[in-house]
Order: structure tokens, then C-alpha cells, then sequence
């Protein structure tokens, strides 16, 4: 491997984790500023819903990394989300499961940046790709609410089709905000000239 090799090897790798470090500052803060729901206790474990903008991070890494490093910071800035709406709540399924599909989020708004680009896109085409890059992620966070809890944590079929519902809901809103956000970054010159530098 060249020495060139490894110095691009190296500052992906510091870049999934400062991007994973800034997802995981992001989701904190906004979970903390916005609960829409805070703590539901259902039995054996309770329930949160909140609004959580880790995903800027994440469509900032796929989109200058492409779907491996979108994947990887994913998976890295959903720590913070994973505790607080999984593990601190007696919730494991979610707090291993949080960070898999915000991964899934990341890999596929890679793929759909790769083959259809947005960089010069207006702003309802990065709407519509962060709202795209999303879809594997709810339908997997549906399929946890409403196959896997019923059964595992006794809930009733109807409670979890309730927070599914909202679950989606706040979701389909919040990767608007995000795309909104990320519209605005691309506006900035200097940012994307810098975050270029690191895959140079």
C-alpha cells in the first residue's frame, strides 16, 4: 500500500469520526431540546419519541465519502440515540437496532448520491434524497415496532402501530428539516471545498 494509500485510509478514518462524534452531538442536543414524547412506560421497558438530527452528519459524510463512509458514520453517530431511546430505557432491541438503521440510511443516500448526484441539485432533490435514503430505515424500525416488540416485551398489537405511526411521522419531517439543512451547507463554498480536501 502506498504512502498515499494510507494517508487518504487515515483521514477517512478521522473523518467517519468526526462526522460520527458531530451525528452523536447533533442527536444529543436535539433529543434533549425536543421530546416530543418523553418516556411512555409499557411494561418491562419504556417508550421515547424526540426529535434527533444526528442524520445531518451522515448525509454529509455519504455524500462527500459515498455509501461506505455514510454507512459507517451512521452506525457511529447513533450512540448517543441508541442510549437514549434504547439501552437507558431497558430497550436493547432498539439500542442495537438504532444504530443499524441509521447505517442503512447512511449506505443508501451514498448509493443514490453515486448515481444521481445532488451537488448541483436544487433544494426539493436533496428533500426528495435524504426522504430516499431514508425509506430502508423505516421500513426496518417499522418492522422492530411491530413484529419484534409485540411478542418480545408483550405490548399490544394497536400500542405499537401508535408509535410506529408517530415514529414515521417525525421522521418523514425531520429528514425535510435535514435536507433543508444540508441544501444550505452545499450553498457554502468554503465548506465544500474543505470537506473535498479530505478524499482528495
Amino acid at each position: 500500500m502506498s504512502n498515499m494509500s494510507v494517508t487518504r485510509s487515515s483521514k477517512v478514518i478521522v473523518f467517519v469520526a468526526v462526522m460520527g462524534a458531530l451525528g452523536n452531538v447533533l442527536s444529543f442536543i436535539s433529543i434533549k431540546a425536543a421530546p416530543l414524547l418523553p418516556h411512555i412506560p409499557l411494561g418491562p421497558i419504556s417508550v421515547s419519541v424526540a426529535i434527533d438530527l444526528s442524520h445531518v452528519a451522515t448525509f454529509i459524510a455519504a455524500l462527500f465519502g459515498g455509501p461506505a463512509v455514510g454507512g459507517l458514520t451512521g452506525l457511529v453517530g447513533g450512540a448517543v440515540a441508541a442510549n437514549e431511546f434504547g439501552f437507558s430505557q431497558g430497550n436493547i432491541i432498539t439500542g442495537f437496532g438504532l444504530p443499524v438503521g441509521k447505517a442503512m440510511t447512511g449506505f443508501m443516500a451514498g448509493l443514490i448520491i453515486r448515481y444521481f448526484g445532488i451537488m448541483e441539485g436544487r433544494r426539493i432533490r436533496i428533500v426528495l434524497v435524504t426522504l430516499a435514503s431514508w425509506v430502508p430505515e423505516g421500513v426496518f424500525t417499522s418492522l422492530l415496532f411491530l413484529v419484534i416488540f409485540p411478542p418480545v416485551y408483550g405490548m399490544p398489537v394497536m400500542v405499537a402501530k401508535i408509535i410506529t405511526a408517530q415514529i414515521l411521522v417525525k421522521a418523514i419531517v425531520e429528514m425535510i428539516v435535514m435536507g433543508l439543512i444540508l441544501a444550505g451547507l452545499l450553498g457554502n463554498r468554503g465548506f465544500t471545498e474543505y470537506v473535498r480536501g479530505v478524499f482528495a
